[in-house]
C-alpha cells in the first residue's frame, strides 16, 4: 500500500468533503447551460428565485398575477422569476508520468486529486454535475458529467486507478498531447460549462494559447498548475535519494544544466499559462506540492471563479 503522500486514498478525498463545505459558500453565477440546478440563468419563467414585478402583458401566465400590487395601483401586473439551471462541471486531472512526482510534501499528482476533490464537493454542493477527463500522454479517459454523491465517487475512484496503474508502470510517457486533448473537450464541453483543468502542464508549448483560448471562449475556464519547488528551483549538482513510496533510488544531478534546464521549462509554462491569463482572461493559478491546498484553493477561488464570473 502506498503513504497518501504518494497516491491517494478514497477516505482521504472523501474526507475533503468537511473542508469544502466550510471553504466555500453558495454562490450564482449566470448560465447558459440547459438544466435545472443552482445557478441563475438569463431565462425567465417558473424558477426558484424572484426576480421583480412589472405590468402585465400579453401572452404573461395568469398564475404568476401579482394581486396586491394589480390591486394598489389598478393595473395588472405580473412576478418574474429567475430560472435557475444546472451546469455541468468537468475536470481535466493529468494522471501523467510527471505528475507521479514530489520531492516534498507529497506527489504532484496527490495535489491534483485533493484540488479537485475541494472543488467537486463544492460543485455537488450547488446541485451541478461533476464529470471530466483523466489523461496520461495521449490517452483520454472521458467520464460523463453525473449528478450528486455517485458521480463524484465514480470519478474519484476512476482516479485512484489511473494514477495507481502509472505508479505501478515504467512508463515516462511522452508529453500531453494537448491539441487532440482539447479538441475533444471542446466538442464535449457545452457552452457555459465550468472546466478546471488541473496538471503540471508537461509539454504545454506556445502553440496550445490558441486552443485554449477558444475553449475560454465558450466556457468558464480555470487553469490549475501543480509544481514541485525543485522546478521552480533545481538543487545544485549532487546525488539526492528518491523514493516512489515502495523503492528507494539515487538521483545523480551531475551537470549544472541539469538545474538550468527544469528551471527553464518551468518558467516557460508559467510565461504561457501568464499570457492565458493577461491576454485571453483565463484563470490560472498555481499549487506547490508543499501548499496548505485548502488555503490556496480558498484564496485563489473563492470570488475569482465561484462569486465573480
Amino acid at each position: 500500500m502506498y503513504p497518501e503522500n504518494v497516491l491517494s486514498s478514497l477516505n482521504d478525498l472523501i474526507a475533503l468533503r468537511f473542508q469544502a463545505s466550510s471553504t466555500f459558500n453558495k454562490s450564482y453565477k449566470k448560465s447558459s447551460a440547459i438544466m435545472s440546478g443552482s445557478y441563475s440563468s438569463p431565462f425567465r419563467g417558473r424558477g426558484v428565485d424572484f426576480s421583480e414585478v412589472r405590468l402585465y402583458q400579453p401572452g404573461d401566465d395568469v398564475r404568476s398575477i401579482d394581486w396586491r400590487v394589480t390591486a394598489r395601483t389598478g393595473k395588472p401586473h405580473t412576478k418574474l422569476f429567475v430560472e435557475e439551471r444546472e451546469r455541468p462541471v468537468l475536470f481535466v486531472v493529468d494522471c501523467g508520468a510527471s505528475m507521479q512526482f514530489g520531492t516534498q510534501g507529497a506527489f504532484k499528482a496527490v495535489v491534483a486529486s485533493r484540488v479537485m476533490a475541494l472543488l467537486a464537493w463544492t460543485a455537488s454542493k450547488h446541485g451541478d454535475r461533476v464529470g471530466g477527463f483523466l489523461f496520461a500522454g495521449e490517452e483520454h479517459e472521458e467520464l460523463k458529467p453525473v449528478g450528486g454523491k455517485r458521480g463524484i465517487l465514480k470519478f474519484f475512484n476512476r482516479l485512484i486507478e489511473r494514477n495507481r496503474s502509472q505508479l505501478e508502470t515504467e512508463s515516462t510517457d511522452e508529453h500531453t498531447d494537448f491539441k487532440d486533448l482539447l479538441f475533444r473537450l471542446k466538442r464535449v464541453a457545452r457552452p457555459g460549462s465550468l472546466v478546471y483543468f488541473i496538471s503540471d502542464f508537461n509539454g504545454l508549448q506556445t502553440k496550445h494559447i490558441n486552443l485554449f483560448s477558444q475553449l475560454a471562449t465558450h466556457c468558464d475556464l480555470a487553469l490549475i498548475h501543480i509544481y514541485d519547488s525543485i522546478e521552480r528551483h533545481a538543487p545544485p549538482p549532487g546525488l539526492y535519494r528518491i523514493s516512489n513510496g515502495k523503492e528507494e533510488g539515487i538521483l545523480n544531478v551531475d551537470k549544472a544544466s541539469f538545474p538550468k534546464m527544469l528551471e527553464e521549462q518551468y518558467n516557460e509554462r508559467v510565461d504561457i499559462l501568464d499570457t492565458l491569463r493577461r491576454q485571453y482572461g483565463v484563470h490560472t493559478f498555481s499549487v506547490a506540492t508543499t501548499d496548505n491546498v485548502q488555503k490556496v484553493v480558498r484564496d485563489n477561488l473563492t470570488h475569482k471563479m465561484i462569486n465573480a464570473l
